[in-house]
């Protein structure tokens, strides 16, 4: 796909306020090689949601300073994106060049509403993945489908599942619970009967809904509130309480503050959450001052840091996903928060920071039993995630290392009864994934950001 966009700055102009965000909405630290890159791609053609840019997440590849900047991206499909400055007259042309697969066909086509299920094979042992590829929690969804087809390369290659090769169908629910209910249908009438979600709470509850009654499984593989055991869900991952118990204490204990300030998103794992930590809070002869909820998608967070501000809270509890938590911790470092107040936030993933920045995230801690690098047992798994990608890539972290996980003890257990009716799976699910640590009672570890790298902190007793 190419895009040409005109200006009346001279090409090394145009090249700055693109570098400055002006242009392309690009979201960037610093415009160098490596760097974690958030750009807006204009598309057209289209009314309403179908004719918004596209906004792909990724790293730069190369920078040409006043001619040219390539960016890898990773989301919504993989490719390169090349944005050239040209003089034009006065003015100069911006021409930007993404390259588009067959993923990145398909993607579309559902964006524009087209994308029928696809069609029944019986050859193939199918699966869905329900996931963020675009919206705000595309952010922590990065790395979640190559290991999620890492994990099915790793079951076919002992045999599959009865014989029969496993096919991995990706659905993206966009960051947005209709969405997610629409590409959960599709999967299930494509022939999966399990669908393992990376996604918020928000979509995973609807996603469920519209399953009741069917034939299928679905997976909530990320951490999550938790909530009444359902015969057709399953619900992996770390859960607030745990990580509250494993972090408010040892936070509090180092600062020596006991004032809150709770921040989170109107649904139902920040009203979860936020329940789970008030409980810890008060364990430990804590108070919470305030709290402030708002949609997915807030890019202005004034008012609700004018709040913690005038509350006298001196620490913060955030439940904020994806972009929204960027964007948050962005303008807490802006108004000087970090001199003032910690943080304790629930979802910051590596992902997350990359795109946080070096240093504006320093000093926030983050809870989940999976960090990058952090334990001798994922060493393996970590190797060959970077063999399978090459180059440049998002980190995994626990929200998507929980998805690999999941989908490994799928195969294991079916490879054993491949006609194995939905309630003994779920209940085999819950067992084996227990016993392999990926559940919401495997250990928690603590980790804090020191620039641009969430660093485990050491045990206490």
């Amino acid at each position: 796909m190419t895009a040409q966009i005109p200006t009346a700055d001279p090409p090394d102009i145009a090249f700055g306020r693109f570098a400055a965000g002006q242009l392309l909405d690009l979201e960037c630290t610093r415009l160098a090689v490596g760097a974690a890159v958030s750009v807006s791609l204009p598309v057209g053609g289209g009314q309403g949601v179908a004719g918004m840019p596209i906004t792909l997440l990724g790293h730069v590849a190369s920078v040409r300073w006043g001619r040219s900047v390539v960016i890898v991206h990773h989301q919504p499909w993989r490719g390169r994106l090349t944005v050239r400055f040209f003089a034009d007259g006065s003015g100069s042309r911006v021409v930007v060049e993404s390259s588009l697969d067959q993923d990145g066909v398909t993607w579309l086509a559902h964006k524009r509403g087209f994308g029928p299920p696809e069609p029944l094979r019986p050859d193939r042992h199918r699966i869905g993945l329900l996931v963020s590829k675009s919206g705000s929690a595309a952010v922590f969804a990065q790395a979640t489908e190559t290991l999620a087809q890492l994990a099915v390369d790793e079951i076919n290659a002992g045999g599959g599942i009865g014989g029969v090769p496993v096919e991995l169908l990706v659905g993206d629910d966009a960051s947005e619970s209709l969405a997610g209910a629409t590409a959960a249908t599709r999967l299930l009438r494509s022939g999966c009967r399990v669908i393992f979600a990376c996604v918020t709470s928000a979509t995973f509850n609807v996603a469920a809904s519209v399953l009741q009654g069917k034939d299928a499984l679905l997976v909530h593989t990320v951490l999550n509130e938790g909530g009444r055991p359902s015969p057709t869900t399953v619900r992996l991952g770390e859960r607030p309480l745990a990580q509250a118990r494993a972090a408010v204490p040892a936070l509090m204990a180092e600062t020596g503050s006991r004032r809150w300030f709770f921040v989170g998103h109107r649904y139902s794992w920040s009203y979860g959450a936020h329940w789970a930590v008030r409980r810890v809070v008060a364990e430990n002869h804590g108070s919470v001052l305030g709290d402030a909820y708002l949609p997915l998608g807030t890019q202005d967070f004034t008012s609700t840091i004018a709040a913690i501000e005038a509350s006298g809270a001196e620490l913060i509890l955030s439940s904020l996903v994806g972009r929204d938590e960027v964007v948050f911790e962005r303008q807490c470092a802006q108004r000087g928060l970090r001199a003032r107040t910690r943080t304790l936030a629930l979802v910051l993933d590596e992902a997350t920071l990359q795109l946080i920045g070096d240093t504006a995230a320093d000093g926030v801690w983050a809870a989940f039993a999976y960090f990058q690098g952090a334990l001798d047992v994922h060493r393996d798994l970590e190797s060959r995630y970077r063999h399978e990608l090459h180059g440049l890539m998002p980190p995994m972290s626990s929200l998507s290392e929980t998805t690999y996980e999941a989908i490994k003890a799928y195969g294991q257990e079916m490879s054993t009864d491949p006609d194995m009716d939905r309630e003994r799976l779920r209940r085999r699910l819950i067992t084996s994934t227990a016993t392999a640590g990926n559940s919401p009672s495997r250990p928690i570890i603590l980790a804090e950001s020191r620039q641009g790298t969430l660093r485990p902190r050491p045990a206490t007793s």
